[in-house]
């Protein structure tokens, strides 16, 4: 039985299944390029693939009819793209696009939903990736409403870093303003207080951070708090790989 590539597939849900886990998905995953601009799924369309990023960034918004958007979540190697979607047989909640490109895997949605059936490890699993993604989704609500956008612009480069590596983050101040959902303008000032304060350099086409030190004490609570609660599920991986019947889990809690 061939193990999951842990070198090529950087992607953190595959990395975690068993390898007997990984070979249901196997036959199903093809290779591709995420490209930037590339539109994954589109608010309220069949979802009709999963895909696993190994590398870059994808963007989940709320368009609006004006035009833009906004609520960006963001996914990365850290996790998956469609997933309660085509778990759920449900249209697509949100938009989803590539911002920065890399590398991934996707797989039909109806192979996806196949394989949740084959394995309850599985299913926890994806529960626990979208778990992560929701509450990135609950804390970006509550964060547009009540922190300032340099706060806000902070926290987005801490999380494109987290999820992209290295200090320099391709994403342009334009980019940024879809992403927060506002100005450019607003984007622009906020910018450069800070890079008057020494914490990143603006150049043509990407941010580079300075001083991550310094940008993590400017952002708003909502990095920790999605920090925290992500190490959370991560340090529970017994939990996972341990799975009790109804009877054991009654006899688990019985006093002694």
């Amino acid at each position: 039985m061939t193990a999951q590539p842990t070198a090529t597939d950087r992607n953190a849900f595959l990395a975690e299944l068993s390898a007997e886990d990984y070979e249901l998905f196997r036959p199903h995953l093809t290779s591709f390029t995420l490209s930037v601009g590339e539109r994954l799924q589109d608010l309220g369309a069949p979802v009709e693939q999963v895909v696993f990023p190994h590398g870059g960034l994808v963007a989940l918004t709320m368009p609006l009819r004006s035009g833009g958007g906004g609520g960006a979540i963001l996914v990365g190697r850290d996790s998956i793209v469609g997933a309660m979607g085509a778990a759920a047989t449900a249209p697509a909640m949100c938009d989803a696009e590539v911002y920065i490109g890399g590398r991934g895997a996707r797989m039909s949605a109806s192979a996806f939903r196949y394989v949740l059936d084959q394995s309850a490890l599985v299913r926890r699993l994806v529960a626990r990736h979208c778990a992560a993604l929701m509450v990135q989704a609950h804390q970006t609500a509550l964060c547009n409403a009540a922190h300032p956008v340099e706060a806000r612009i902070a926290r987005w480069l801490l999380e494109v870093l987290d999820r992209s590596g290295g200090f320099d983050v391709p994403l342009t101040q334009s980019t940024l303003a879809l992403m927060l959902g506002v100005q450019r303008t607003t984007v622009n000032l906020a910018a450069g207080r800070l890079e008057a304060a020494g914490v990143v350099n603006c150049r043509r086409g990407y941010m580079q951070i300075i001083r991550r030190e310094q940008l993590e004490r400017h952002a708003c609570e909502c990095y920790r708090n999605v920090k925290a609660y992500v190490s959370h599920l991560d340090a529970a991986p017994a939990a996972i790989a341990s799975p009790t019947t109804p009877a054991e889990a009654v006899a688990v809690r019985k006093p002694a």
